[in-house]
């Protein structure tokens, strides 16, 4: 650790709206190791944290503190005499790790205080918003470690996390192997966030309109909260999350649940038009929880029934305010530039809720998959180069999606890709019996994961208020389809 103080250099990184735009959250995961051979020197607590310090010093932002400069500006500033610590944390438990396998690693089997974060971005106890958080918990009688880690979304999406554990990983083993020195030989990464302006390209293609009203339109509430520090806003948005109860479940896809699906779903599917299992999850995933959102909606009395929200143009009884996010690194040439920010694009649909809220067959499915298509299809640099024209023009324009959406209960977040890697961070001792998000979470959220087995599916991490979850849960086509993990 002295060393990662001693070699942190000052610097400012500013930041785009693609990385302000997912800075509410923080993303945050677990990974179970077991000491399956019992070793004293399993992943050993010193090697682990000085790996730790090693890769924070390749990545020395994390050193850094999130600053406002005006209007929607957004920086990260490292002072090299005033470090904002990353928060590591060890701790021991007296959960045997075979507790956990028998349990299935629910999260009602975990320890007390694994995360030492919310799911939202905010101050920690010391007043700072730590922009990453690491607990390490050895498990009783040394039988596997629990390893929690989460990043602020402002510095990182998905992808730059897992790549973040792997080099922690990487520089575990070449500690453990006595080969420090190699650590330096390793590729750096990359925090300029002018790579993604220089990556773009020349041509550009029309923004979808909700996608282009929602980024551009004006609204106070969403300038006020662009205004303020990043401190308050995460107090606020919190404060707004927490107050709503949910329920989340992991639930998996396997391959042959994927193929029986795709094998009737075809005959419904025009000829010549291709879709993906992805397709397929956003089709049947936003159909089963708008079909859920009814029943509770018949449920109400009087009134509330009626209630809508007034922030769309259009009655909002006959639309689902959707953002479909997508990953695109491939896009831009980016995948093997060790390129640690945001790269996500979010496409903002109003989807019929009529037609998803039909009964889920192969044809209504199908039909859903297909209506999909001008979202999922029109991904493409000169599609992406001219959302980062857009919002680059408006750096306040980051909190719009958020306080349209905040404000109708029924709006979904569906992001597209699956997360990679999350098996594949080895510290020399095995890779992770098991990779979790934490259970608290925003409400009406959809996230793709790796499977254990990559070859037999996915999994998907599903949040919904708590009456949406029980009528999920009995929405025959979707159980049929997709197994409760926890």
């Amino acid at each position: 650790m002295n060393n990662f103080v001693s070699n942190i250099k000052s610097q400012v990184i500013p930041l785009t709206v693609i990385d302000t735009q997912g800075s509410f959250s923080n993303i945050p995961f677990v990974f179970f190791y077991e000491n399956k051979t019992g070793s004293d020197s399993f992943m050993q607590s010193e090697t682990l944290r000085n790996s730790f310090f090693m890769t924070m010093q390749q990545v020395p932002m994390f050193a850094g503190r999130i600053k406002t400069e005006g209007r929607g500006r957004v920086s990260i500033f490292v002072d090299k005499d005033n470090i904002n610590m990353p928060d590591y944390r060890e701790s021991s438990s007296d959960v045997h790790f075979d507790d956990l396998k028998a349990a299935g690693y629910s999260w009602s089997s975990w320890p007390q205080g694994v995360n030492t974060a919310g799911p939202m971005t905010e101050a920690g106890e010391d007043g700072e918003i730590k922009l990453i958080n690491v607990h390490v918990i050895r498990l009783k009688n040394n039988s596997g470690v629990m390893i929690y880690v989460s990043m602020v979304h402002y510095a990182v999406d998905g992808p730059a996390h897992m790549e973040v554990v792997l080099r922690w990983c990487q520089n575990f083993r070449l500690a453990e192997e006595g080969r420090s020195a190699n650590i330096s030989d390793l590729p750096p990464f990359v925090t300029d966030r002018s790579l993604i302006h220089s990556s773009l390209s020349s041509e550009r293609a029309p923004v979808d309109e909700e996608t282009e009203k929602t980024f551009t339109g004006f609204s106070l509430i969403a300038e006020w909260l662009a205004w303020i520090s990043p401190k308050l806003r995460g107090r606020i948005i919190s404060t707004i999350v927490d107050g709503n109860s949910k329920e989340t479940h992991i639930f998996h896809i396997s391959a042959a649940s994927f193929k029986r699906l795709r094998d009737t779903v075809s005959e419904h599917i025009p000829d010549g038009f291709k879709f993906s299992d992805n397709d397929l999850v956003l089709a049947l995933a936003t159909k089963t929880m708008v079909q859920a959102q009814q029943v509770v909606e018949d449920r109400a009395q009087g009134i509330l029934k009626r209630i809508q929200s007034t922030i769309f143009s259009q009655d909002s009884s006959k639309i689902l305010p959707l953002a479909v996010i997508f990953e695109v690194r491939e896009h831009l040439g980016l995948s093997e530039k060790q390129y640690a920010g945001n790269v996500l694009i979010p496409k903002i649909v109003l989807a019929d809720l009529a037609e998803l809220k039909t009964q889920t067959s192969a044809e209504s499915l199908a039909r859903a998959v297909v209506s999909y298509e001008p979202t999922t299809r029109t991904m493409s640099p000169a599609y992406i180069a001219s959302h980062v024209e857009m919002v680059t023009s408006r750096p306040s324009s980051f909190t719009r999606p958020i306080s349209r959406f905040v404000g109708h209960k029924t709006a979904m977040t569906f992001v597209y890709d699956v997360m990679p890697n999350m098996y594949e961070a080895d510290f020399g001792h095995g890779r992770p019996e098991w990779v979790s998000p934490i259970q608290p979470f925003r409400a009406n959220a959809v996230l793709l994961l790796t499977h254990k087995d990559p070859t037999d599916g996915i999994d998907v991490f599903m949040t919904a208020y708590p009456d949406t979850m029980k009528v999920i849960l009995k929405n025959e086509f979707w159980m049929d389809v997709a197994n409760v993990i926890y």
